[in-house]
């Protein structure tokens, strides 16, 4: 299923791949052809265009830049586990088939919860990240969560963009027009499968204690307090633990929970001199 506007193309234009991994078939986009690779993971209900305009001006920058179409999202296969180690194991499954080095892992929501647990965890390709950037990421899990939240993720999956647009520019009326035109795209795309598992089936967790784990420079971008998902007492922890010299947690002002879109500016600003600083 594809959804194409030549006019919120991205420029440069990206090219996609797909591989094939023992689990799923995956999708990614892939930007710019020499410099140090970064890997883009989105979140929930969104798709490696989310990166649109992120990725370019990286490009620019001189990177390398991937966008991985997470599972059961975009052009990438749906799984069945649905657990944070299985989906970090995926992406580190990308990695080694990419054969890529000091990478620069960046992830949104569900994507930094997922970045977050490669970058903790045991998996051996945690070995060849370089930097982390979490754009306020999911950070904790329970069943009651999950069952009040989901449903607010179901509205517009698997409808006809044309029905979602005028909706999507109403709620969020900081974005780009590419930004809605991207989303509305993603909606179409994801799988509900996917989105109830994440909710209902990832199990019970809490990331903060896994900040400590983080053994390259790690930065947290949390979003305006009214909108962000990382809980004050997550970020006290986040403030106790991130590793001195190496953690750094930023709010971003005014922005909701899709900083990267709503404050891309100022988004920008803060992940290039954080980047600069390395």
């Amino acid at each position: 299923m594809t959804f194409d506007l030549p006019d919120c193309s991205s420029n440069p234009p990206p090219i996609r791949h797909h591989i094939e991994t023992e689990i799923a078939r995956l999708s990614y986009l892939e930007w710019g052809g020499a410099g140090q690779p970064v890997l883009l993971l989105h979140g929930i209900t969104s798709s490696a265009r989310a990166w649109w305009r992120v990725a370019p001006a990286l490009v620019e920058r001189g990177y390398h830049v991937y966008a991985l179409d997470m599972p059961g999202h975009g052009d990438s296969d749906a799984v069945a586990d649905h657990r944070l180690d299985s989906l970090a194991a995926l992406v580190g499954t990308l990695l080694h088939i990419l054969d890529l080095k000091n990478v620069i892992l960046i992830g949104h929501s569900w994507g930094g919860a997922t970045a977050l647990t490669l970058a903790s965890g045991r998996h051996p390709l945690r070995a060849v990240l370089s930097r982390v950037t979490l754009i306020d990421p999911a950070m904790r899990m329970s069943a009651t969560w999950g069952e009040e939240t989901l449903p607010r993720f179901l509205h517009g999956i698997g409808m006809n963009p044309e029905d979602t647009l005028r909706p999507l520019r109403a709620a969020n009326r900081k974005w780009h027009e590419c930004d809605v035109v991207w989303k509305a795209a993603a909606l179409q795309q994801c799988r509900t499968e996917m989105v109830r598992g994440f909710f209902l089936a990832s199990g019970a967790w809490d990331l903060a204690p896994h900040l400590a784990l983080v053994t390259v420079p790690l930065l947290l971008m949390v979003a305006a307090p009214t909108y962000t998902v990382v809980a004050p007492d997550i970020q006290d922890a986040a403030k106790q633990t991130l590793r001195p010299g190496l953690g750094q947690l930023v709010t971003i002002p005014k922005s909701d929970h899709n900083i990267y879109r709503g404050e891309y500016d100022a988004f920008m600003q803060v992940l290039m001199k954080w980047l600069a600083d390395g």
